[in-house]
């Protein structure tokens, strides 16, 4: 997805005990800071799902980051990164009152 210059990026892979923060360091060379990383988690269990989204500068960032770092170890994982699919348009939600009771 690109917007306004950026691309996100799918980071695969990820240790469950990765911070942001490391991330962070391992992706500032390609122009990402820590406020552009996000570390999805399962809405029922709340534990991370070994995934980011990073947010890179430009398309020549995100393939130079791509290049560079793509299984390579973190915490002892190898990670995988790859442009991420475009997000669908999300539905309207129908709102049709209160339930009815019976």
């Amino acid at each position: 997805m690109e917007r306004h210059g950026e691309v996100r990026l799918l980071v695969r892979g990820i240790a469950r005990g990765v911070s942001s923060d490391e991330i962070a360091e391992l992706f500032a060379p390609f122009g990402v800071d820590r406020e552009r990383i996000a570390l999805p988690r399962d809405r029922r269990t709340r534990r991370r799902k070994g995934i980011a989204y990073i947010m890179v500068p430009s398309a020549q960032h995100a393939a130079d980051a791509i290049k560079a770092l793509n299984a390579t170890m973190l915490q002892d994982k190898a990670i995988t990164i790859e442009a991420a699919d475009e997000r669908p348009p999300k539905r309207p939600r129908r709102f049709n009152g209160p339930p009815r009771r019976f």
